[in-house]
């Protein structure tokens, strides 16, 4: 085992949230390359008709996506399949531009206190980070 000197970067206070931005097709639209804009609610409803294996694909060659009407999440398996999204938007680095509340505190309470605690957490640092300029 290799051992680092310092503070790990898990216990750092992050108070900064998900950007919200008052006009997310204009967002998009500034962006270079090519770009989605779909309803928060739509693009749940096709992650369910997709395999996560395949949320790569969905991603693929994208530089920007817009997500309107960003709302809390009511169930646990549309949080977890967001979690994977997140993840594969986070690999291929593709900007965020959302409205309604901020990407991070989709998850609600009862969420964070649970087993997948974790997952939740890394999306929510992930989707900090997606959409800050």
């Amino acid at each position: 085992a290799i051992r680092i000197d310092g503070l790990d970067y898990r216990h750092r206070d992050v108070s900064a949230h998900a950007r919200v931005v008052d006009d997310v097709a204009a967002g998009v639209a500034a962006v270079d390359g090519p770009t989605t804009l779909d309803r928060f609610g739509d693009v749940l409803a096709h992650l369910a008709q997709v395999h996560p294996s395949r949320y790569v694909k969905l991603v693929d060659g994208l530089a920007a996506i817009g997500l309107l009407d960003v709302h809390p999440f009511e169930n646990q398996t549309d949080a977890l399949r967001f979690v994977a999204f997140v993840d594969r938007l986070y690999d291929a680095q593709v900007r965020i531009f959302a409205d309604g509340i901020p990407l991070d505190t989709v998850f609600p309470e009862d969420m964070l206190a649970g087993g997948y605690s974790k997952k939740y957490r890394r999306a929510m640092s992930r989707v900090n980070a997606l959409t800050t300029e």
